[in-house]
Formats: C-alpha cells, sequence, structure tokens
C-alpha cells in the first residue's frame, strides 16, 4: 500500500499566540518610557503574564494566519487594549515586586 503525501500552499509553522508576540514587542517599547527603572528577567515575564490572561489569544498555524492576524489587530486597533493592560500589569508588579 503506497501513501500519497499531500503538499499545501501555506507554510506552516507551530501553533503560535500571536498575542504573545504583539504583547512582546509592545512591552519593549513601553519599557523605555521607565528610564532609571530595571525590571529584572522574572519581572518582565510577570508583566506579560499579568497582561495576557486579561487580552484574549490569538491563535495561528502558519505565516498566512500570523499575516491575518496583524491586519486584524490594525483594523480593529488591539494594541491599544494591549498597552492599556501592559501598563496595568508594568503598575502592579512595580508596587508589588516578588521578592
Amino acid at each position: 500500500m503506497t501513501t500519497a503525501v499531500r503538499t499545501q500552499t501555506t507554510t506552516h509553522t507551530h501553533l503560535t499566540n500571536y498575542m504573545e508576540e504583539l504583547a512582546a514587542d509592545v512591552l519593549k517599547n513601553l519599557l523605555l518610557e521607565y528610564k532609571g527603572e530595571s525590571f529584572s528577567t522574572r519581572a518582565i515575564e510577570d508583566i506579560k503574564a499579568l497582561a495576557l490572561n486579561r487580552l484574549w489569544p490569538m491563535y495561528t498555524t502558519s505565516t498566512r494566519g500570523k499575516d491575518f492576524l496583524r491586519k486584524l489587530v490594525v483594523e480593529d486597533k488591539v494594541e491599544g487594549d494591549v498597552v492599556r493592560e501592559l501598563r496595568t500589569a508594568i503598575e502592579v508588579v512595580r508596587s508589588k515586586p516578588r521578592a
């Protein structure tokens, strides 16, 4: 018995939550506003976790899907929501840092 292999036109990647990538990119820029302050790797991860728990996931498995989500983010002005949640998370982590 032979098995036929089907190829698809869409380049597949692994399962990705595009919201995580977006939040990480936005956070890098936001942290520049906090000159003179240093955020540890742990604090940055806490900030992202707090914000992502309040944002909706945007999963994709292909580059075509990621391109669609990028367009959706721009059209729906999602970045403003991401900024708001990250700012809130930064304040929480600054006011209650882990030991």
